[in-house]
């Protein structure tokens, strides 16, 4: 168990690290049960987000519909690249790092809210650019493709979620 905790706090240096540029998800450790852990953890700061307007199984069923795109996207990078055994380190990638820019962003949000529509509307710009630059590194590094391919799969990626979102929810 102890190793496990140690190899969890390894991925989470890594996935802040792949937030600022720095690292990549083949320097994760090969280890379902910390990606198990990153997934539990992500769960629990997205409930954060639950509100009168949103409850838990909303937000829950959000996160949940993000993580299965998100697999489908890494496995069929993956199964194009002929690269599948990178899967378990690529989705670990992905929910680390949507982990850590939730993390961030719930605190942002609640301390400008009340600073107006256009700070919320360009702080929002920043974090959708934000997360939009770091899936584009994570996909670029995974399936060993270009940036400006890894850019548009990662921008058609965040188009479909949101329609997807907006349509079920």
């Amino acid at each position: 168990m102890a190793q496990t905790i140690g190899q969890w706090l390894l991925c989470l240096k890594h996935y802040l690290l792949m937030c600022v540029f720095l690292s990549s998800p083949e320097r994760l450790p090969y280890n379902p049960l910390c990606t198990l852990i990153s997934l539990f953890a992500y769960f629990l700061i997205g409930l954060l987000l639950a509100d009168e307007h949103r409850g838990m199984a909303s937000v829950s069923a959000q996160i949940f519909l993000e993580v299965i795109m998100l697999a489908l996207v890494a496995y069929a990078g993956l199964y194009w690249k002929k690269s599948l055994m990178r899967f378990q380190q690529t989705i670990s990638a992905l929910i680390g790092i949507n982990m850590f820019i939730s993390a961030v962003t719930i605190p942002v949000y609640q301390l400008v809210s009340n600073g107006g529509d256009s700070l919320l509307v360009y702080i929002t710009l920043l974090i959708v650019v934000w997360n939009l630059a770091v899936l584009s590194l994570i996909f670029k590094r995974a399936f060993v493709i270009s940036t400006q391919l890894s850019a548009m799969i990662s921008f058609n990626y965040f188009v479909i979620y949101q329609f997807v979102v907006i349509w079920f929810f």
